[in-house]
């Protein structure tokens, strides 16, 4: 009898992800948009929407910092911040980064609704 109740996790809190897997996800999908982006504009059915990263777009170098490099520079520098400083994830910060998450997925279910498209219609 004891072997059938022996087996408490199903009880156990749900897996809470660091804060730094968070942030690294978060800078994954960042990079996913980026490259999905580039690859439907490099078609020529598809032009950026945002005028700024439109512009960006001219100056690849710029444009590889602005979308890479900055973004893994500040994941990072946020990451140590939180390790030296010895800060708890708070509510804010988790609504901040699950927006963030929430924001490039649909950005990417669009980019995946264009993919199809593109590869559907020739």
């Amino acid at each position: 009898m004891s072997e059938l109740v022996s087996d408490y996790r199903v009880f156990e809190k749900p897996r809470q992800y660091g804060f730094g897997v968070k942030l690294f996800f978060l800078y994954l999908l960042n990079v996913a948009d980026w490259f999905c982006t580039q690859t439907l504009i490099d078609t020529g059915r598809f032009q950026e929407a945002n005028p700024l990263m439109a512009w960006l777009m001219e100056y690849p170098i710029v444009l590889f910092f602005v979308k890479c490099m900055l973004p893994l520079a500040l994941s990072i520098f946020i990451w140590l911040f939180y390790k030296i400083f010895k800060l708890e994830q708070n509510k804010f910060t988790n609504f901040v980064i699950y927006a963030g998450v929430i924001i490039y997925t649909a950005v990417i279910i669009v980019h995946i609704v264009n993919f199809v498209i593109l590869y559907t219609t020739g």
